[in-house]
């Protein structure tokens, strides 16, 4: 396996970029505003929570919506499947706060008790400096997650905190996401782990402590902050900043651009890899595009906490030839687990000799209201080839948050 995995990878990911409304439709989310005040630390100085006429609903892929509040209420919808913010804004779009509940700055719309016909009260709600903090907290009745699955997803508090902390990286008092300039800041991660199954072989899935590990930061942006140069540079973190930070790639579409980033250093002997790319620290980084300076909270989440072995079987025909691979999710004890608790889409990459892609399956950073995507178990080849053209099985998948697990996988 090479760094150009990414080259491949890149091609097939891009289709998921917009920052388009999402329908309403889903999941609904109510409740009332207190009238209480605060003085706030973040994007604006004095706020009062009964100055909020609107809340706006986003996720990490960027569909948003607006609901009124009318009376001191609300009832807004959400798209289930995804972890999802809900800012509190004034009549003029000024911010004023963002739901805050169970440690968590989203909620996570999984394992919902009725579907897609739940309906989440989170009863009176109160502002505390920028967070809104509901009477009621829905995490473990309507949003049905286990103990240990509550657990796993409040270690991403930071992760989640950087999501709501970075609606106004350009500091202009409005929502980013209005104006179609968010930017949106992940990670990616490249994992060699084992070897791939075959009809009834399992896969052979390497000791934990020997998974290999390459990091990306992946930077996206609204349409209107394309640079007209494609000149964009990363910077950070704040006090501590690294001096190796090299961009790996740029692409632009209609509605966006995607960057990516590595810090590269010496392949230890034996590394999968051709080049071995470290991790980014938690902080504070600036983005600058168009001599403009935008400020981003990073959390680098622990390969750990969303990370779930993702499993292939290569299942062949009478003529020995590829039709199908199923995907069979386990934690790294080897325990089967849910994955729509945790993951969102699902991709297979089969590749031939020097990386020459042979077919792709799916699709990721897909737009949750396009729903193209949503298989996670079983994927059929269209194509039936032969075997012995194999050489490489990637699943990739994209967790809840926005962040893109590669997982390779050799005969």
């Amino acid at each position: 396996m090479k760094t150009q995995i990414l080259l491949i990878i890149v091609a097939a990911i891009f289709a998921g970029c917009n920052n388009d409304k999402q329908s309403d439709t889903g999941v609904v989310i109510k409740g009332t505003l207190s009238s209480n005040s605060t003085k706030s630390s973040g994007l604006k100085s004095t706020s009062s929570l009964a100055d909020a006429t609107k809340v706006l609903v986003f996720n990490s892929s960027g569909g948003y919506n607006f609901f009124n509040i009318s009376d001191n209420s609300f009832a807004a919808k959400a798209q289930s499947g995804t972890a999802t913010a809900i800012a509190f804004l004034k009549e003029d779009n000024s911010y004023i706060g963002c739901l805050t509940t169970g440690g968590l700055n989203v909620l996570p719309l999984v394992s919902l008790r009725d579907g897609e016909n739940t309906i989440i009260d989170l009863s009176t709600l109160t502002l505390d400096g920028t967070s809104v903090i509901p009477a009621n907290n829905p995490i473990g009745d309507e949003i049905g997650l286990s103990q240990e699955e509550i657990e796993r997803f409040q270690q991403l508090g930071t992760f989640f905190g950087s999501l709501s902390e970075n609606i106004d990286s350009d500091s202009d008092g409005e929502p980013d996401i209005l104006s179609n300039k968010a930017i949106y800041i992940s990670t990616i991660f490249d994992i060699y782990c084992g070897k791939w199954g075959l009809d009834n072989t399992p896969p052979q899935i390497n000791d934990p402590a020997d998974f290999y590990v390459n990091y990306w930061m992946r930077v996206s942006g609204g349409k209107e902050l394309i640079s007209s140069d494609q000149s964009i540079t990363l910077s950070g973190p704040e006090g501590n900043p690294y001096s190796d930070i090299m961009q790996a790639h740029y692409s632009v579409a209609p509605d966006c651009f995607i960057a990516f980033f590595r810090r590269e250093t010496q392949a230890p002997q034996g590394y999968p890899f051709g080049s071995a790319f470290l991790p980014f620290n938690n902080g504070k980084y600036t983005v600058t595009l168009n001599n403009k300076n935008y400020s981003l909270n990073y959390s680098n989440v622990d390969v750990d906490y969303f990370f779930v072995l993702a499993e292939p079987t290569i299942h062949t025909n009478a003529n020995n030839e590829v039709v199908s691979v199923s995907v069979e999710y386990r934690d790294r004890n080897g325990e089967l687990v849910n994955p729509e608790n945790f993951v969102y889409q699902t991709m297979i990459q089969l590749n031939g000799s020097n990386f020459n892609q042979i077919c792709q399956i799916g699709t990721i950073w897909e737009n949750p209201e396009a729903k193209t995507n949503t298989e996670l178990y079983n994927f059929e080849v269209q194509n039936p080839f032969p075997l012995s053209q194999l050489n490489g099985v990637t699943v990739c998948y994209l967790d809840l948050v926005g962040n893109a697990y590669n997982i390779g996988y050799i005969k």
